[in-house]
C-alpha cells in the first residue's frame, strides 16, 4: 500500500491541524491497517519449508499485529519483579519488643503511621498535634497530610483482603501492617504510570517502536537501585506516593498538549491540575513538576508551538492546581504562592501566553500587523516583551521596586545551589552536595572505564534524543547544535566532578563550565532562531516535538538538581530510563534499515555494545535491589530504640516530654508515645538554635534547665550519634560568628609507639583533626606561641601512666607551618573519672575501649581509643552528661540503654564501661529525669518562633560561599 492510498483516508479536517496530529493520525491509521491484515488468512505455499526472508517477514508481522498483547504482558512481568524485591524484608519488620509490626528504618515514616492512625480511628485528623513542638503544638493545616489519608483509605481496602493471601503472613491487617504494605502497592501503579508516560513522549512513533522504547525504559525505571530505599515495604516516605503523582501529571499534560480536540485537552489538563495539586499535598518537592510544565510550555511558546488550545489547556491546568491545594494546606497561600519563584514561575508564563493570546493570537486591540512590521522580532518574543514589562510594572507596584531583582537572584542563587545550604540544610544529610566521581558512580554502577555503564546509555541516549528534537533542520546547523548540546550536557554534568578537583563545583573553572555550556548552547539556538526568522523560515522550529521538549527540560532539571543535593539523583535515575530505552529501540531500527554495508557493521557493533551493556546492568541493578531487599529491615541500632522506646512507655508518665536533638522526635512521639520539643519536621528551627546553643553545646546547666522548663520538658534523651553530629548542633548553636562550632575526633592508640621506662609507660593515640579556635601557648622558654584555628592540626594525644595506675597529665600534639608543638591539656576522663589539672589548655581526651582484632581474634583494650576534647566541647553538656555521666539535683540518670555490641561485651565479662570502640564509636542511649528549682521561671524568648535577633536569623540562614 503506497502513501497516496494511506492519505486518502485521513479526513480533511485532520489535514488543517499541526503536522504532530497529522502523523499522529497516520500513525493510528497504519495500526488499524495492520490489524486488520492481520485477520486475513495467510495462504500456506505447498512446500512447509518457508525460506528466511518469510519467517523474518512472518515474525515481523506477528509482532506488528500483536504487539500490545506482548507489551502488557512484559508489563506485568515488570510490575511483579519490582514489587517483588520490594517485599522480601517484609517478615524482618517487627519491634523486638512487642513482636508486632513496625516500620522499616527511617523517621519521617512514623509520622504518617501515627497521623494515619489517628484518621482510621476518628475519620480525619486533628487540627494541632500536640505531640510536636511541645508546648505550643503544631497546626496539621501547615503540613502537607495527603499522604498519612492515603495510608488509611489504603488500609481500609486491604482489610477487606483475607489476610493469609498478603505478604508476611500477618494474622491480622493492622494500620502499620498497611503502612509497611502501602509504598509497595505505590511502586506497582508507579511503574504503570512511568510506562504510560514514557511511551507518551513517543506518541508519533509506530506502535511497536514506541511501546518497545516504553518497556525497556519501565524495565530500567523498576530496578533502578536509588529508587528503592523510598519504595521499599515498611517506608511510606513521600516519595513512595509522590512519584506516582509526577508521572501521572507529566501523562496528562503531555496528553492535554498533543489532544486532536479541545475538549480532550481541557479534560486532559483538569486531571493534570488535579494530580499536581494532590503531588503538592503530599511533597515539597512538587515545584520540581510545576516548574518543568511551565518551563516547558514558555520553550514551546519560544518556538511557535503554543496555539490557543494550549494557551486555554496551561491556564485551566494552573487554575485546577490552585484550587487543589488552597484549601487544603497552609502552605499554598496568595501570599506563599507569590513569594516562592516556584509557584510564581507558573504565573508568569501564564502571563505571557495570556499576553500573547490577547495581542498577537486574537488582536483584540488590532495592533497586531503595525506591532511586528514595526518590531522585527518572532511574534513569540514580541509577546514575552510585552508581558515582561507589564508584568514588572505590576509587581513592583504590588510587591515593592526590590520584588523583581529579588527574583533574579533567586534565580542565579537556586541554579548555582538548587537546595537549602542554610546551616541547618547543610546539616540534614540528604542535602549533601553530590560529586559526579562518587555519588553518580555509586548511584548508577555498575563501572566501566572509570563512569558507570548505564551513565554511558543515558548520556548517548540523551544526545541521540535531541537529535531526534532538530531533526527537521539542516544537517550543518544539526551538527553545531549537537555539538553545543554535547557541551551543555558535559557542563551540568562534569562541572562538580569531585570535592578534591578543580572542578569542585565552586571553582572558577567550575561556574566556567557549567555557566559557559548553558550560554553556549542557548546562544547557537537563538543564532539559528533569528537567522531563520529573518529568512522567513521560522516555522521549522513549530514540527519540533513538543512531548520531546517536555523531556528535555525535565531531565535538564533533574541533573541541575541531582548536581547540588545528593537526594534528588532518585529523581533524575527515575526519569533518565527513557532516553536509555530510546537509544536501544532506535539503534536497533537503524541497524534493521541499513543498506550500506560498512555502517551497518558499524551500527551491528554498536547496537551489541549498548544491548550487552543494558542487559549486564539491568542483572546488576536486580541483584543489588534483591540483596537490599532482604535486609532493609531494622537491625541493632533500631532494636536499642525499640527497647528504649519501651522503658518510656512503661515508666514515664503519659503526659511527659523529651527534649533531645531533632532527628529522633518521630521515634519518641510513635513508638514511645511521648510528646517532644523538637522533631524532624523542624517547624520552629529557631528551637533548633536553643537546643543545640543551651543543652547539647552548652557549659552551663543553668541556661539548660531555663530552656528545658521553659518547654515543660520532663526528661532529656542523648543518643551515642550524637558525637557523630556534634558539627551539625554546634553549627546551628553557634551565633552569627559561629562561637559554638566544634566537632568530636576520634583517636586510637598505636600501640607500636608504647614506650615503658623503670616509673612510666606513655601511649600515643594517632588521628587527625584541626583546631576550632585559636591555641595561645608559652612554651618552656618563655615564648607566646600563637596557633591559629582550622590551620593547626591536632595529630596525637600522649598519655603517661605510673607503675601504680596514676595518670599525669596528657598532652596533645599541634602542628602549625611543619613544626609539632607537645601542649599539656587540662582534662582527662579515663578509668570512669574525669581528671582536672592546674595548668595546660582547657581541653581535653576522653580515654575508652577499643576492640582490637587481628587474626582472626579478638581482644579489648580497656584504654584504646580517645576523643579529642577542645576547649569548646570539653564542657559541653553532651561531655558533662553523657560521655562523663555527670548527675546533679536537677539532672538525674533515669534509664540507660545499653548498645548491643557493648552488652554483648559486658555479657561475657569483657567490658565494664558503657562505651567501646568498634568499628566506630559504640555508646548507649541515655535519658535524665528532669526537675526544676521553686523559684525557675518561663523564659518567653524561648517559646519564640522566630529568631529575635535578625543579624543572627541571617547569619544561620547562611550565605553561599
Amino acid at each position: 500500500m503506497d502513501e497516496t492510498i494511506k492519505k486518502t483516508d485521513i479526513s480533511e479536517e485532520i489535514l488543517k491541524t499541526t503536522p504532530e496530529i497529522v502523523t499522529r493520525e497516520i500513525a493510528e491509521k497504519e495500526e488499524d491497517i495492520s490489524e486488520a491484515v492481520s485477520e486475513i488468512p495467510i495462504s500456506k505455499p505447498e512446500d512447509d519449508d518457508f525460506n528466511l526472508e518469510e519467517r523474518k517477514k512472518n515474525a515481523i508481522k506477528f509482532l506488528k499485529t500483536r504487539t500490545n498483547y506482548i507489551t502488557y504482558a512484559l508489563l506485568a512481568i515488570i510490575v511483579f519483579i519490582g514489587t517483588y524485591v520490594r517485599t522480601l524484608n517484609i517478615s524482618k519488620l517487627k519491634d523486638v519488643t512487642t513482636g508486632t509490626w513496625t516500620l522499616g528504618p527511617d523517621l519521617d515514616p512514623f509520622l504518617f503511621l501515627r497521623w494515619a492512625k489517628y484518621i482510621v480511628e476518628n475519620g480525619s485528623l486533628f487540627t494541632m498535634d500536640m505531640m510536636r513542638n511541645f508546648p505550643l503544638g503544631h497546626n496539621t493545616a501547615s503540613e502537607m497530610k495527603l499522604l498519612s489519608y492515603l495510608i488509611a483509605y489504603f488500609h481500609k481496602v486491604l482489610s477487606f483482603i483475607p489476610a493469609t493471601i498478603l505478604p508476611g503472613n500477618p494474622t491480622e491487617v493492622t494500620v502499620t501492617y498497611s503502612a509497611i504494605l502501602f509504598p509497595v502497592f505505590m511502586f506497582a501503579i508507579t511503574i504503570i504510570a512511568f510506562f504510560l508516560f514514557a511511551r507518551k513522549i513517543f506518541y508519533l512513533e509506530k506502535p511497536i517502536i514506541r511501546n518497545s522504547i516504553a518497556i525497556i525504559a519501565t524495565a530500567f525505571f523498576a530496578v533502578m537501585p536509588s529508587l528503592l530505599p523510598r519504595t521499599i515495604a515498611g517506608i511510606p516516605e513521600k516519595e513512595s506516593a509522590s512519584f506516582f503523582f509526577i508521572f501521572m501529571a507529566f501523562y496528562f499534560i503531555l496528553e492535554s498538549f498533543t489532544s486532536k480536540t479541545m475538549k480532550k485537552s481541557l479534560v486532559f489538563s483538569i486531571l493534570a491540575g488535579i494530580t499536581t495539586g494532590m503531588l503538592a499535598l503530599i511533597w515539597g518537592g512538587s515545584g520540581f513538576v510545576l516548574m518543568t510544565i511551565a518551563a516547558a510550555t514558555f520553550v514551546a511558546f519560544i518556538f511557535g508551538k503554543v496555539d490557543e488550545r494550549i494557551i486555554y489547556s496551561y491556564t485551566l491546568w494552573v487554575a485546577v492546581f490552585c484550587l487543589t491545594v488552597m484549601p487544603f494546606s497552609l502552605k499554598y497561600t496568595f501570599n506563599t504562592m507569590t513569594s516562592s519563584f516556584t509557584t510564581l514561575s507558573i504565573f508568569a508564563v501564564l502571563g505571557v501566553l495570556i499576553a500573547d493570546l490577547i495581542i498577537i493570537k486574537k488582536d483584540l486591540f488590532k495592533i497586531r500587523g503595525k506591532l511586528l512590521r514595526k518590531i522585527k522580532l518572532p511574534s513569540p518574543i514580541v509577546s514575552l516583551v510585552i508581558a515582561g514589562i507589564i508584568m514588572i510594572i505590576l509587581s513592583s507596584f504590588v510587591f515593592g521596586i526590590g520584588f523583581v531583582p529579588s527574583k533574579v537572584r533567586n534565580v542565579i542563587d537556586g541554579v548555582i545551589h538548587p537546595l537549602d545550604v542554610s546551616r541547618f540544610g547543610l546539616t540534614v544529610a540528604e542535602n549533601k552536595q553530590p560529586f559526579f566521581i562518587n555519588d553518580w558512580k555509586n548511584s548508577f554502577g555498575p563501572v566501566a572505564f572509570n563512569l558507570p555503564l548505564y551513565f554511558w546509555l543515558f548520556f548517548i541516549g540523551s544526545i541521540a534524543l535531541f537529535g531526534k528534537l532538530i531533526e527537521k533542520l539542516r544537517k550543518n546547523e544539526r551538527f553545531v547544535l549537537i555539538f553545543g548540546y554535547t557541551l551543555f550536557l558535559i557542563g551540568l554534568i562534569f562541572s562538580k566532578y569531585s570535592s578534591n578537583s578543580v572542578l569542585n563545583g565552586n571553582s572558577f573553572l567550575s561556574f566556567v563550565l557549567y555557566f559557559g555550556g548553558v550560554i553556549l548552547f542557548v546562544g547557537l539556538f537563538a543564532r539559528y532562531y533569528f537567522i531563520r526568522h529573518k529568512r522567513g523560515t521560522f516555522d521549522i522550529f513549530k514540527e519540533f516535538n513538543i512531548s520531546y521538549i517536555l523531556y528535555f527540560v525535565i531531565m535538564s532539571m533533574t541533573i541541575i538538581g541531582a548536581r547540588g543535593a545528593i537526594r534528588l539523583i532518585m529523581v533524575l535515575a527515575a526519569v533518565s530510563p527513557i532516553v536509555v530505552g530510546f537509544l536501544i529501540v532506535k539503534t536497533t531500527e537503524k541497524f534493521s534499515k541499513e543498506k550500506e554495508e560498512s555502517m551497518k557493521i558499524f551500527l551491528g557493533i554498536f547496537m551489541v555494545i549498548i544491548i550487552i551493556a543494558g542487559l549486564f546492568t539491568l542483572n546488576a541493578y536486580y541483584q543489588r535491589d534483591r540483596y537490599t531487599g532482604e535486609n532493609f529491615a531494622p537491625s541493632m541500632y533500631q532494636w536499642q530504640w525499640q527497647n528504649a522506646m519501651e522503658w518510656v512507655r512503661e515508666n514515664t508518665t503519659e503526659d511527659a516530654v523529651f527534649a533531645h536533638w531533632w532527628d529522633y522526635g518521630y521515634w519518641v512521639q510513635s513508638i514511645g508515645e511521648r510528646a517532644t520539643v523538637l522533631d524532624g519536621g523542624n517547624a520552629i528551627v529557631y528551637w533548633n538554635h536553643l537546643m543545640g546553643r543551651h543543652v547539647l553545646t552548652g557549659p552551663s546547666e543553668e541556661d539548660a534547665l531555663e530552656f528545658l522548663y521553659s518547654h515543660n520538658t520532663t526528661h532529656l534523651l542523648i543518643d551515642s550519634t550524637e558525637i557523630g553530629k556534634y558539627t551539625a548542633y554546634s553549627s546551628i548553636g553557634a551565633d552569627e560568628n559561629y562561637d559554638r562550632f566544634s566537632w568530636i575526633s576520634t583517636f586510637t592508640m598505636d600501640e607500636s609507639q608504647t614506650t615503658e621506662t623503670a616509673n612510666t609507660t606513655t601511649y600515643l593515640y594517632t588521628g587527625g583533626t584541626a583546631t576550632d579556635e585559636d591555641i595561645i601557648w608559652t612554651d618552656d622558654n618563655g615564648k607566646e606561641i600563637l596557633l591559629p584555628k582550622k590551620r593547626t592540626g591536632v595529630g596525637g594525644i600522649i598519655i603517661e601512666m605510673t607503675n601504680t595506675g596514676a595518670i599525669k597529665q596528657p598532652k596533645a600534639a599541634f602542628f602549625y607551618n611543619n613544626q609539632r608543638h607537645d601542649i599539656p591539656l587540662k582534662n582527662i576522663f579515663i578509668g570512669e573519672k574525669l581528671v582536672e589539672f592546674e595548668d595546660g589548655i582547657d581541653a581535653g581526651a576522653f580515654i575508652y575501649p577499643m576492640v582490637n582484632q587481628a587474626d582472626g581474634g579478638m581482644s579489648i583494650n580497656p584504654i584504646g581509643a580517645a576523643f579529642y576534647l577542645s576547649p569548646r566541647t570539653v564542657h559541653s553538656g553532651v561531655a558533662r552528661w553523657y560521655l562523663y555521666g555527670e548527675e546533679s539535683e536537677n539532672v538525674k540518670l533515669a534509664h540507660l540503654e545499653p548498645n548491643s555490641v557493648v552488652e554483648n561485651l559486658q555479657s561475657q565479662g569483657a567490658l565494664n564501661g558503657d562505651f567501646v570502640y568498634y568499628q566506630g564509636f559504640q555508646g548507649p542511649i541515655k535519658i535524665w529525669e528532669i526537675s526544676y528549682s521553686d523559684d525557675m521561671e518561663v523564659n518567653p524568648d524561648f517559646l519564640l518562633k522566630r529568631y529575635p535577633d535578625e543579624e543572627l536569623r541571617l547569619a544561620i540562614k547562611g550565605e553561599y560561599n
